[in-house]
């Protein structure tokens, strides 16, 4: 009985915890967008609090002009035909679902930073992309989640590496320790096989 009344408080408090915690995250970008009504979408104006020379922006300029491994068109990207098979999936888990986890979202926008010739067009490119398969498309959450991932906005400075700068690094390697890539690389790829039919 004991354990029963303790799984019950434990199961309605983290059912209570991520309604507030969601219902914070949507007035943070709501309000962010709201306030901040021409530059939500734009590099150079995501920070007009510090006139839009904020740590991240700067840390993003010092490392504009870094060599990148790869570049990718929008095309590419739209099409999902890059060298990386889990950022592939995530796109095509987008494009077809309309959706993917929030975890290979960040992933998906930082890799538009590294393919791309600057930080500019990664955060229109990664805005475009969303705002065109994603539900939430044209959203602030939107908006604020592709800033977060790749203009470090409402984020800490992490070690300084090329490219990224100061801004918050994810890799293959560590999507590989938390969770089975073929397996959802696979199953995505049955997911656009079976959308394909219809």
């Amino acid at each position: 009985m004991i354990i029963n009344t303790y799984f019950t408080f434990l199961s309605f408090f983290l059912i209570f915890f991520n309604f507030i915690f969601f219902l914070i995250l949507s007035q943070l970008t709501d309000n962010y967008c709201f306030y901040n009504r021409d530059g939500y979408d734009r590099l150079d104006g995501l920070y007009p609090q510090y006139n839009n020379d904020g740590w991240a922006q700067k840390s993003l300029a010092i490392h504009k002009d870094d060599k990148r491994e790869y570049i990718y068109t929008r095309k590419q990207f739209e099409l999902g035909k890059t060298h990386d098979d889990l950022w592939n999936a995530c796109q095509m888990e987008m494009v077809h679902a309309g959706k993917m986890h929030g975890f290979l979202r960040m992933y998906w926008a930082k890799k538009i930073l590294e393919w791309t010739p600057n930080p500019e067009e990664a955060l229109n490119c990664a805005i475009w992309l969303n705002d065109k398969y994603e539900l939430d498309g044209r959203d602030p959450n939107g908006y604020v989640g592709c800033a977060w991932a790749i203009a470090g906005l409402h984020d800490q400075g992490w070690r300084e590496r090329e490219v990224f700068g100061k801004i918050r690094y994810m890799n293959y390697a560590g999507c590989k320790r938390k969770f089975n890539i073929p397996k959802y690389v696979a199953q995505i790829a049955k997911m656009v096989k079976a959308v394909a039919k219809k």
